[in-house]
């Protein structure tokens, strides 16, 4: 099913009108809970928190990884 999307402002992704964002931190198994309901996501983002996007009858998961690196240089 594809949802009509408004044009991007200004570097923001547009939602879906009538879409819901909620946010939840990822437990150690990977799962998250939605609505009294688990859903496995991923062991690589425990502890992260991510987004969910709810729209209709779907959830989107909206996870960014945060990443740190340091080089010497030379």
């Amino acid at each position: 099913m594809n949802v009509p999307v408004e044009p991007h402002e200004r570097g923001k992704a547009a939602l879906p009108e009538g879409a819901s964002i909620f946010s939840r931190k990822v437990a150690r198994s990977g799962h998250i809970s939605y609505e009294g309901r688990p859903y496995f996501i991923s062991k690589a983002l425990a502890g992260q928190y991510i987004r969910l996007v709810v729209i209709d009858d779907r959830i989107i998961v909206d996870a960014s990884i945060p990443l740190h690196k340091e080089y010497v240089l030379s």
